[in-house]
């Protein structure tokens, strides 16, 4: 399968600034010597927006997911020549094993959180253990978020995966984009993650199909996003105070065109970014084991009966790399030879 290795950084970047983003439930669970002030976090000055607006690189995922499944599968399954069981398989074997190691984790440390009456700020019960389980947990079916918070995206992109299947069975693919769009942006003021995954899985499939049809040579495609991402920057700059028009501009013209052009500069380079590939690599580790270790630390640090300055750049740093060393072990002995035993046993020849 094809690589595309600046959406790989891309993704592996959107990780990071998650995971970043999440430093400060060190403060949040009592676990800092040091009151939670915003601008004394490590670095503030240079990454102030990803410690103020990091949530948005989840939304990125979604685009970029969208995105890469329009251009991947599209005709696959539109051509019938991949069957919906092997594409679940495909994706299951793919998001499925970490997913349930972390969930087993997370399981763990809460029970040794409520034995000990420490913290606990995992919410937890058999209900919600199951739609987890299930990777369901976020299909409208939760009351509240549980266990592994960050593995919420998931359960929303195999449901986008599920839908996408279908509709790409269809003769108009855009039409029913454009409908999913349209649900999304209704469900969103009901059920907020869906929305944010069905808007954004379909706007960056669509993104796709529009650069690809776009009859015009790849140098002025590359000029045009260019233009889209400087100027729709400065009109989300502009209405940086009026959120939602700023997450509009952003979704829907920013972060597409950026992917776009990322995927229009591999085409023309393609094994530009090949060196830092590796970020892409490990960010799914990243992205669903930050959170494990954050709760992890806090076990530590309440069996110590210790507090930790979480405004040391040291400290954030050692969280950084701590994060990276697990993600790329799990990668290397879960992620890989699991993907592989899945789909070597479970794939079926598709006619």
């Amino acid at each position: 399968m094809e690589r595309f290795y600046l959406l790989d950084i891309a993704r592996g970047v959107a990780a990071i600034a998650v995971a970043i983003f999440h430093y400060k439930l060190f403060y949040a669970y009592n676990l800092s010597s040091e009151n939670f002030a915003p601008e004394n976090q490590p670095f503030y000055d240079y990454i102030k927006l990803i410690y103020e607006h990091g949530w948005i690189a989840v939304q990125f995922f979604f685009l970029l997911s969208g995105f890469i499944f329009f251009k991947l599968y599209l005709k696959r399954i539109k051509e019938k020549n991949l069957s919906f069981y092997n594409f679940l398989i495909l994706r299951i074997s793919r998001l499925y094993p970490l997913h349930f190691i972390t969930l087993i984790i997370v399981l763990i440390i809460y029970l040794v959180l409520k034995e000990n009456n420490f913290t606990n700020p995992i919410q937890a019960d058999l209900e919600h253990f199951f739609y987890n389980l299930f990777l369901i947990h976020e299909w409208g079916l939760k009351s509240y978020a549980s266990f592994n918070e960050p593995s919420w995206s998931i359960s929303v992109e195999l449901l986008m995966y599920i839908i996408f299947f279908y509709l790409a069975l269809k003769t108009n693919i855009i039409f029913y984009s454009f409908l999913i769009i349209l649900i999304s942006s209704i469900l969103f003021f009901k059920f907020k993650f869906l929305g944010y995954g069905g808007y954004c899985f379909f706007i960056g499939g669509l993104s796709y199909i529009l650069i690809k049809n776009l009859k015009i040579n790849q140098k002025n495609k590359i000029l045009i996003l260019s233009l889209l991402i400087f100027f729709s920057g400065i009109l989300s700059s502009y209405f940086i105070d009026n959120s939602k028009l700023n997450k509009i501009i952003i979704l829907t013209i920013f972060f597409p065109s950026l992917i776009n052009l990322f995927y229009l500069i591999n085409n023309y380079s393609p094994r530009f970014g090949k060196k830092l590939s590796l970020i892409g690599d490990i960010s799914y580790s990243i992205y669903l084991i930050h959170f494990p270790l954050i709760l992890f630390i806090l076990i530590i640090l309440s069996i110590l009966d210790l507090k930790i300055n979480f405004n040391s750049m040291t400290v954030f740093c050692t969280y950084l790399i701590f994060t990276f060393l697990i993600s790329f072990f799990s990668y290397k002995l879960i992620e890989i030879p699991f993907k592989k035993i899945l789909r070597k046993k479970y794939i079926k020849n598709d006619k």
